[in-house]
């Protein structure tokens, strides 16, 4: 899958796959907070109110999204 450069997403998609799954498992705040902040450097509102609403919600639901995705090494949506 391609990776965007020059953003945060593209920076914690290039980290090593069982670092990515450990983040996605224990630290997936992290994986919205690279949402919110790549939002608004792309300008994208969108992406800012998911990556805001994966930061204090995202804990159910998308944290089982990013979990899946990063274990078949595919991009999780928006990132």
């Amino acid at each position: 899958m391609a990776k965007k450069k020059g953003s945060l997403g593209g920076a914690l998609w290039s980290l090593p796959w069982i670092l990515k799954v450990l983040i996605a498992i224990f630290l997936d705040v992290v994986f919205g907070i690279a949402r919110f902040i790549d939002g608004i450097l792309e300008g994208n509102i969108l992406k800012i109110l998911i990556g805001l609403l994966w930061i204090f919600y995202g804990l159910g639901i998308g944290w089982i999204i990013d979990i899946i995705f990063t274990l078949l090494n595919k991009r999780p949506p928006l990132l």
